[in-house]
């Protein structure tokens, strides 16, 4: 019988049924049916089995049998016509266009699309007699059938499974309504779409009352085929779907009597499956679930979890109060739910109570002549770094700085400000870095916002930045030599705050974090624990001020005697810089977001750099190329992903072995830390469910400096771990593997990391609405080629304007970092809205991108060259040689590849900044072959050694 279901039907030729008597004992016998789905549904075996046994018993019994009840299979097609040209076809097609109004594709639990199979995998279990008389008591008690129990059950799982609050069940129904199709053994049955809602808010006994008056609203208009509507909501292809889950109850009797002989009925097959189908029989008092499932979809284990959790799940619900909240509803079974609150995040380590700061003056007495920074021509041993720190730490205090207070560092990548980053910790100040690149009017903000104590800079970097009140102090006008070499009493303590970090914010404004010593001393004692540096270990330090990976890079060495190294003020933009830099400086321990990992690996001397051990990775997802890449040419280095947003740096950690296949996992928990994938009711998703991900643990920030409000939200009370303990609502997507590492899936929200930095769409909206001439606006992160990811704004206009994209481009880098300008702006006359009144971001279309077209010819071999490069990098089809590259969309990556094509096949080691300073190809020909390229840089707006304000220049 397998084999004969494994052996397609032939269409074109017949025959589309196949029959057997099979003798399998002296009085036992299987029946055998198999009936294309073409040419009988299940009412239709119904009353063709029943049909059978009549006639059997007659002719057993020595009676004729009576005559046939059926009608005729035309008769069945006529009406069908009949329907499809009448009013109440157009009446259907009206109903179920606005159940479905909005609906995007059903959810699943399915953790990834496959078209449907012809074959299946099948589990069956039965359920336990008392659960079986619980869900009929249920049903009574909620004035519905056990059949309505079911389905809301199932729409509750899927809910859970899927993450979705809207859910649409596939309920099969007969398709007959009238009287001559019910005597007509054919194929009329159709799956109508049940769409129910299934929020934390609601309670069982309105999720079943949503499925009775559902069904009942569907069988008036059942006889609408699910096919058409699908192909009319274009829910065909994609991985998108009409249908979530099957939910069949089979209610035909099959329990004939053959002439006195029992038999029982066991369903082989249904038909295809194209992702999940559950089948429920009535047993006598109990009940069999039979689990149909899309092999592509789903493997064995997998269904096996889905149909244990569903029988778990059906168990509490009949000893659940059907009136309490949905949220308590969970569906991991109990071992499920230890393994991933407790056995995943067995992470405990005891540590000591100490501070930052405390590790580096610990490392000074260790090796106080090793060398402990390197950069900008000069070397200090740790003593001597340590005495510079001290000295300013004192000066310092007499200013008044001391535990809780912020002091703002806004000071160019420099010996100089590891030493001020330094003696503000000694001082017991927390640091709160400013990148004096941005726009000033962005720096007053924070300036104002977070209120420091003191700005330490210097002379040069007070000229650019904003007059805001705040006492500054000029490190290189001020003098500490008389001051102690020791360092300054403190009463710091590891609760205290070590430093402030912002971050991107919906509301429009940033967001300050701030992170206690205790968070980030954990952080730093695992990292060393699981890759231990020491003397003789030299680690690049590129990231720009505000990152969290700064803290990494400057104190970590410094706790364990290694040496710090410091690029120069460009190299970390360009990759033959940095190779360069890693080479001749020795550097064995180096830090990349992964798009700029790419760009450097394509990079031809990143081959050479042979010393580097360990290469970390964090900022955004990391591909499974990036990381084959890194053990092609770079065969001594460990490549390690690492994650965690700044309010919990870095709490997951996976080391990228060679040979591995699918994507790279976001990791494992690390010391003292928890990690919860939770659903919308906050319970606990087992292994291969996707929920959000919650942080928890020793790394937890503290919150965000002066929002009480906004903490409140995002940092909730743990209810899994220790009391008054916290957790972190990251916004994440995410999922357990089996063995206890996670996968990234998407946000839940617009949020996009770019090149490592995270931004929220709405502070550039808002910044974009404040323009005159922008009535709204919505702004998005493309791919439209693949790897290659730019913000694009679009914008509508206000009456009486005309919004210019290149003022809108000045307006937005006037206010905001470079990393959240976007490369490309459109103006549109109204945004696309989606079913709840926003914009529909997945409707808005590809920028055109203007490249010049009619300009002038290239007048040299080198502007012919570089107008192709030009072209080729930004995805266009011609660039003339006065169109600037950043205005046509570049950004900062971008220019890498550019120049790295650029210095390939023009043979010269012309640095990035070249093209910031001659963002043309005429300008850039120019600079390459002896001109100064100064009439394109001037138009530019851009200086040396300034990242271009049109991109995100400000990566680690």
């Amino acid at each position: 019988m397998e084999r004969d279901l494994a052996r397609p039907f032939e269409l074109s030729t017949g025959p589309l049924f196949q029959h057997a008597l099979l003798r399998v004992g002296d009085a036992r016998w299987l029946w055998y049916r198999r009936v294309h789905h073409l040419v009988m549904d299940g009412f239709g075996h119904a009353l063709l089995a029943r049909r059978t046994a009549e006639v059997y018993t007659a002719l057993a019994t020595g009676e004729d049998p009576v005559p046939s009840p059926f009608g005729r299979f035309a008769d069945l097609v006529a009406e069908d016509l009949r329907y499809r040209s009448g009013e109440q076809y157009a009446r259907d097609r009206a109903h179920w266009h606005r159940v479905l109004d909005g609906c995007r594709g059903a959810a699943t639990p399915a953790g990834r699309g496959a078209p449907a199979s012809r074959t299946f995998l099948r589990r069956t279990a039965r359920l336990p007699d008392g659960t079986a008389a619980g869900i009929r008591e249920l049903a009574a008690a909620l004035r519905a059938t056990w059949r309505d129990v079911l389905i809301a059950a199932q729409a509750l799982y899927t809910a859970r499974a899927s993450g979705a609050a809207d859910v649409v069940i596939g309920v099969p129904l007969t398709g007959r309504t009238g009287t001559s199709a019910l005597r007509v053994p054919g194929m009329a049955a159709n799956v109508v779409p049940l769409r129910l809602s299934v929020c934390p808010e609601g309670t069982f006994a309105e999720l079943t009352r949503q499925v009775v008056l559902g069904i009942r609203a569907a069988r008036p208009h059942q006889r609408y085929r699910s096919e058409d509507l699908r192909r009319e909501l274009g829910l065909l292809g994609g991985g998108r779907a009409l249908l979530g889950p099957l939910v069949d109850i089979m209610p035909f009797a099959y329990g004939l009597s053959f002439a006195g002989a029992p038999s029982t009925p066991h369903n082989l097959s249904a038909g295809p499956v194209e992702d999940l189908t559950v089948h429920v029989h009535a047993d006598g008092s109990g009940l069999r679930v039979d689990h149909d499932a899309n092999p592509a979809r789903y493997g064995p284990d997998e269904l096996a979890a889905h149909q244990t959790r569903l029988s778990a799940l059906l168990e509490r619900l009949v000893h659940s109060d059907p009136g309490a909240p949905l949220a308590a509803c969970r569906i991991a079974t109990g071992p499920e739910l230890h393994l991933v609150t407790e056995e995943f995040n067995d992470t405990a380590r005891k540590l000591p109570a100490t501070t930052l700061i405390g590790a580096v003056e610990a490392q000074v007495l260790r090796t106080p002549h090793a060398p402990a920074l390197t950069g900008a021509g000069a070397t200090l041993s740790y003593a001597e770094l340590d005495t510079a720190a001290n000295q300013l730490a004192r000066h310092l205090v007499a200013e008044g700085l001391g535990p809780g207070r912020l002091a703002a560092l806004a000071l160019p990548r420099s010996p100089r400000l590891v030493v001020a980053l330094l003696a503000v910790l000694k001082a017991g100040g927390a640091c709160l870095p400013l990148d004096p690149g941005h726009p000033p009017d962005r720096l007053a903000h924070l300036l104002k916002d977070c209120a420091p104590h003191c700005l330490l800079t210097d002379s040069d970097s007070s000229a650019v930045l904003p007059e805001t009140g705040t006492p500054r102090l000029l490190l290189d006008r001020i003098d500490v030599r008389e001051q102690p070499r020791v360092p300054p009493a403190r009463a710091l303590t590891p609760r205290h705050p070590a430093y402030a970090l912002h971050t991107s914010g919906s509301t429009g404004r940033p967001e300050g974090v701030v992170v206690a010593h205790r968070a980030a001393d954990n952080r730093l004692r695992w990292m060393q624990d699981a890759f231990p540096i020491g003397p003789g270990d030299r680690v690049l330090q590129k990231s720009p001020l505000g990152f969290d990976v700064l803290v990494g890079e400057l104190l970590w060495p410094l706790r364990t005697g290694a040496t710090l190294v410091l690029t120069g003020p460009e190299e970390h933009l360009d990759p033959a810089a940095l190779a360069r830099a890693i080479r001749e400086l020795d550097v064995t321990v180096c830090h990349f977001v992964p798009s700029q990992l790419r760009e450097f690996l394509a990079e031809p001397a990143a081959r050479d750099c042979r010393g580097l051990r360990h290469v970390f990775s964090s900022g955004e997802a990391l591909t499974r190329r990036c990381v084959r890449d890194v053990h092609r040419l770079l065969p001594g280095a460990r490549l390690h992903h690492l994650y965690g947003p700044t309010e919990a740096a870095d709490v997951t950690r996976h080391s990228c072995p060679p040979g591995a296949e699918g994507p790279v996992p976001l990791g494992r928990p690390v010391w003292n830390t928890r990690l919860y994938v939770l659903d919308a009711g906050l319970g606990p998703c087992p292994p291969g469910v996707a929920g959000e991900l919650f942080l928890a643990g020793a790394q937890l920030a503290d919150g965000y400096l002066a929002r009480p409000a906004l903490t409140a939200t995002r940092f909730l009370a743990d209810p899994y771990g220790p009391p008054g303990s916290r957790m972190y609502r990251t916004g994440d997507l995410a999922r357990w593997r089996p063995k206890g590492e996670l996968d990234f899936l998407a946000r839940t929200d617009d949020q996009v990391t770019l090149h490592g930095v995270r931004l929220e769409p709405g502070e550039i909206e808002d910044c974009l609405r404040a323009h005159r001439s922008v009535a709204a606006a919505c702004v998005v992160l493309r791919e439209d080629r693949p790897g290659d990811r730019r913000l694009t704004a679009y914008v509508t206009a206000r009456e009486g304007t005309a919004p210019d994209p290149g003022a809108l481009r000045a307006h937005t880098a006037s206010a905001l970092p470079a990393a959240l300008v976007p490369s490309a702006f459109v103006v549109l006359d109204a945004l696309p809205l989606g079913p709840s009144g926003k914009a529909d971001r997945t409707a808005l279309p590809a920028p055109a991108t203007t490249a010049g077209q009619g300009g002038r010819a290239p007048r040299t071999p080198a502007e012919e060259t570089l107008t192709r490069l030009f072209a080729e990098t930004l995805g266009v089809h011609r660039v003339e040689p006065e169109a600037d590259f950043f205005l046509l969309g570049g950004t900062s990556l971008l220019a890498a590849r550019l120049m790295s094509r650029a210095r390939e096949a023009l043979g010269t080691d012309t640095p990035l900044g070249a093209l910031f300073r001659a963002p043309t190809p005429a300008g850039l020909a120019a600079w390459i072959t002896g001109g100064s390229g100064e009439q394109s840089a001037t138009a530019h707006g851009t200086t040396e050694g300034e990242p271009p304000m049109t991109g995100p220049s400000g990566v680690s």
